[in-house]
């Protein structure tokens, strides 16, 4: 069985090269723009506040440049978020299970966690915190993740694909991504809820 290391240690030491490495075509993050896609499909509000979940360098900004949202970023990872900082995002410091507890009801008008729940255990707990942040919508990529990448990442990770998740007004897989660590090709639950 493979040594893990801490998820922050991984993330700060893939930091440098995280914007390179979803633009590599081997890599293919179509998550990323899939998300983008169906945000856009849904809403036409060009203001707004946005809590993204494990923002890693705050690639959503660039995404959403004819957009003037408030970015807020969550992640554990220190050289992320001076990444994301640079890109205009606030930036929180800890562990996505730590920060939304502290987080206020209805704080949010949008909330993204994208490829970010993975490394979360509990994620139950997570969605209901999701759920209750947010005002006016939820978008999610949940990775499909096989029992080879599981072993062979250099982190621990966990396999949320199935779960339930209520009331999305669109719920469906696709080629999400492949890792370049492993090279595993991932299959990603793409996953968008209204609240309004």
């Amino acid at each position: 069985m493979l040594n893990k290391i801490t998820p922050q240690d991984f993330y700060n030491d893939f930091a440098p090269t995280y914007d390179a490495t979803l633009e590599n075509s081997k890599v293919n993050a179509c998550h990323v723009k899939e998300a983008a896609k169906i945000f856009q499909r849904h809403n036409t509000e060009i203001h707004g506040s946005l809590l993204d979940l494990g923002c890693g360098t705050g690639l959503l900004k660039d995404l959403f440049q004819e957009r003037e949202f408030d970015y807020t970023g969550i992640d554990i990872s220190e050289k992320m978020l001076q990444y994301a900082s640079s890109r205009g995002y606030k930036t929180i410091h800890e562990p996505i299970e730590v920060a939304l507890p502290k987080i206020k009801d209805q704080s949010y008008d949008f909330v993204f966690a994208l490829s970010s729940l993975l490394c979360i255990e509990d994620i139950n707990s997570i969605l209901l915190h999701i759920d209750r942040i947010a005002r006016q919508s939820i978008l999610l990529s949940i990775d499909n993740l096989t029992e080879e990448y599981i072993r062979d990442v250099p982190v621990t990770v966990y396999n949320h694909s199935k779960v339930k998740i209520l009331n999305a007004k669109e719920d469906y897989l696709i080629r999400g991504w492949t890792s370049p660590t492993t090279g595993i090709t991932i299959q990603t639950r793409m996953i968008y809820i209204e609240k309004v």
